[in-house]
């Protein structure tokens, strides 16, 4: 019998059984369907994957150390995925300018010796006497998507102009970008641009500003890749790694090697051979030849099919957002996440130039994992609204700027209207 025929006190009371938190089939079922739910089960897979493949990539001789140390991360990062998903994301946009200052001290504070640890000539790292370092770039990376979501909502109806839709925004991506080149880390830094680009774009910024910006950079990026030695070399390899496979291609030679050895269905976990020492990054840079490796063509693809499913979830978030900030929210953590898997798996079988990118959730490194974590919840937590609008009410931006933010406002407008009409002169 249909719904249509039933009698309206029936009616009611089905209704009732389904909102009800008792257990019957129909609640569960649409328990199962929520966007908030699956994500979270994707996001749980994916880091319970990790744990495995990091403990797995350890190999034998530190397979007892990394893997507490990965299970204690994991607990730190569901800890943070936790709060992400608990707390509004409105707060965020609330403290939007202090997760940003927070991230642009940190970037700064990797540069100061005595503070950064430098690793294999990179000072990407603070070590506060813990076991494991610090990596103030991790976080910049969500701290940066809050913001522009942040910042494109207060100016929706100026988006379209130079000033406020282009130039300043651009000025906080690019002084992010460019304490992170100076790290060095290029590849984080183009990632950080890339995301931030696509969240101004999509929002109304004019595509010929942005492609303008381009274009001037693109004698830095030149000059950037081919006076610094290392980088050429990784774009020689590129091209072609046995043209010096014991130097600048050993390590992409490695990776193919350990993919092609996976054939169908792999080798077996923990039963990787190119992980012993012959892969260097195996455990970060390179998980997924580790997973090509011992568990096979199977294996990728259903990594990667995982990774597709989430972002297919996340892109539904991104279009039921309820306000404007949820939306660039969701758009910038959708994107960074996506992206920065599409380009690590596109490194480590050598359809891109080498660079050191995690995957997200799977790579050992531990910051990232936090950040992805921390990030994920966050992304929970808009779905969670969508669904249950009443128990997150919105509060407008205007309402909910904190005394500090307030403060700083009233002393920054002289100077921000006087850069505002420079810029329009700039422009005619």
């Amino acid at each position: 019998m249909s719904e249509l025929t039933l009698p309206r006190e029936q009616r009611e009371l089905a209704d009732a059984l389904l909102r009800a938190p008792g257990r019957s089939a129909s609640t569960s079922l649409a328990t199962w369907t929520r966007p908030s739910v699956r994500l979270t089960l994707l996001f749980l897979t994916l880091t319970c994957a990790g744990l495995i493949m990091s403990a797995s990539a350890a190999g034998t001789a530190g397979f007892v150390s990394g893997t507490l140390k990965r299970f204690a991360l994991t607990c730190a990062g569901l800890t943070l995925f936790a709060f992400g998903a608990s707390v509004n994301y409105q707060w965020w946009r609330r403290h939007c300018w202090l997760g940003l200052g927070l991230a642009l001290a940190g970037l700064v504070a990797v540069l100061v010796p005595g503070v950064g640890v430098q690793i294999n000539g990179a000072r990407r790292w603070i070590n506060p006497g813990l076991p494991c370092g610090f990596q103030p770039s991790e976080f910049a990376k969500p701290a940066l998507c809050i913001w522009l979501a942040a910042y494109c909502e207060r100016n929706a109806g100026r988006m379209a102009s130079f000033a406020h839709g282009f130039l300043a925004p651009s000025v906080i991506i690019g002084a992010v970008s460019l304490l992170v080149v100076v790290e060095p880390d290029l590849g984080t830094a183009v990632l950080a641009g890339t995301v931030g680009m696509t969240v101004l774009i999509v929002f109304g910024t004019r595509l010929v500003y942005v492609l303008l910006a381009l274009a001037a950079a693109m004698p830095f990026l030149q000059k950037l890749i081919i006076d610094v030695p290392w980088r050429l070399q990784r774009v020689v390899a590129f091209i072609d790694p046995w043209r010096d496979p014991r130097g600048s291609g050993y390590q992409l030679i490695q990776s193919k090697i350990a993919i092609g050895s996976g054939s169908l269905f792999g080798v077996g976990l923990g039963a990787g051979h190119q992980k012993a020492g012959f892969l260097p990054g195996a455990e970060n840079d390179f998980i997924f030849s580790v997973v090509a490796e011992e568990l096979g063509f199977i294996g990728c693809l259903v990594v990667v099919a995982l990774f597709l499913f989430m972002l297919w979830e996340a892109l539904k978030v991104v279009l039921h957002s309820r306000d404007p900030f949820g939306f660039g929210l969701a758009l910038g953590l959708a994107t960074l996440l996506g992206l920065q898997a599409v380009v690590h798996v596109a490194v480590v079988t050598g359809s891109v130039p080498t660079k050191g990118l995690s995957l997200p959730f799977i790579s050992a490194g531990g910051s990232s994992l936090l950040a992805s974590m921390l990030a994920a919840g966050i992304l929970v937590n808009i779905a969670r609204a969508e669904e249950r609008p009443e128990a997150w009410p919105l509060k407008p931006w205007q309402d909910d700027l904190p005394a500090y933010e307030r403060v700083m406002r009233a002393l920054l407008r002289p100077h921000a209207k006087r850069c505002a009409e420079a810029a329009q002169r700039m422009t005619g």
